[in-house]
């Protein structure tokens, strides 16, 4: 049977203005957690919050989530390095050195990521998420100080070619799997291309081009999120879902637990034939230690 890798990403940047149930302390993330790991997750994604919401980088905050994910289930445990523009990148390296426990993951953004916001006088305002070569370079020279595997994330093909560059250089290995992501739609105000067909078959024929013997899990975000996360599962890619990438259901219903986006994708992996990988087979398809 072809197992199929979903990743749960459990909070992001989601405001609970527009789902009440996402989860923001140590505690939820970890209850959601469990949830999605009995419903057939083998990897989560996190995001340090305060609790009002705000974006954190607290190594406490990463440290009390993994631990109580660790003491209830066995899945893979994905950080972000994603830093807003007034933060350094230093609390991004402190939050990777300072946990007493190394994350298995991180999510390595590997170019600048521009959002044009709207504003409420109907202008908009931009939103650069920095990631110079430099800055990713540090993060990948401390995961290596920890035995951090960093996953290559992929919004557009400038950013494939930094991996291609950081493979080059000798600070990437030859990527083994990626993340390649989209966003909802052109004229969504983010600069990452958009979660269409044809834009995830160029995409993905990219990367086949590049690393013929990598795997990738790929994810929309809003209006794309199931469109990308079918293609995913009917191409025998590996997917993503969760609320960092939508609050409502394919049915526009409030999600009451990211466990039902999980839900949804076994559902459509078992209609074509695939079953969820264990966090075990995870770690094995990835290249991450099997004993961690």
């Amino acid at each position: 049977m072809d197992k199929i890798i979903i990743k749960a990403c459990l909070n992001g940047a989601r405001g609970r203005e527009q789902n009440t149930n996402v989860p923001w302390t140590p505690s939820e993330i970890a209850a959601e957690a469990k949830r999605c790991f009995d419903a057939g997750a083998s990897i989560v994604h996190i995001h340090a919050r305060t609790p009002q919401g705000a974006v954190s980088y607290d190594p406490a905050w990463y440290a009390e989530a993994d631990r109580l994910i660790r003491a209830q289930t066995s899945l893979v445990v994905n950080h972000t390095t994603a830093r807003m523009p007034d933060a350094t990148i230093d609390q991004v390296l402190r939050y990777l050195r300072e946990t007493p426990e190394p994350v298995d993951m991180i999510s390595l953004n590997t170019g600048n990521i521009v959002f044009n916001t709207p504003l409420v006088n109907g202008s908009r305002r931009s939103i650069a998420i920095p990631n110079s070569y430099e800055d990713i370079r540090q993060i990948i020279l401390a995961c290596r100080e920890r035995g951090i595997v960093p996953e290559p994330a992929v919004l557009d093909t400038g950013f494939l070619t930094n991996v291609a560059t950081l493979v080059e250089d000798g600070l990437l290995p030859v990527p083994r799997y990626l993340l390649v992501e989209f966003s909802g739609r052109f004229g969504d105000g983010f600069q990452i291309m958009p979660g269409t067909p044809r834009s995830y078959f160029y995409m993905t024929e990219c990367v086949k081009e590049l690393f013929p013997r990598a795997i990738w899990a790929a994810h929309g975000y809003e209006d794309s999120v199931f469109t990308i996360g079918n293609l995913a599962i009917t191409t025998g890619a590996h997917i993503r879902v969760g609320f960092e990438d939508r609050a409502t259901l394919v049915d526009g219903s409030l999600a009451a637990s990211n466990a039902d986006f999980v839900k949804w994708a076994v559902e459509v992996a078992r209609a074509n034939g695939r079953e969820p990988a264990s966090p075990m087979e995870a770690r094995q398809m990835i290249g991450l230690a099997v004993g961690a």
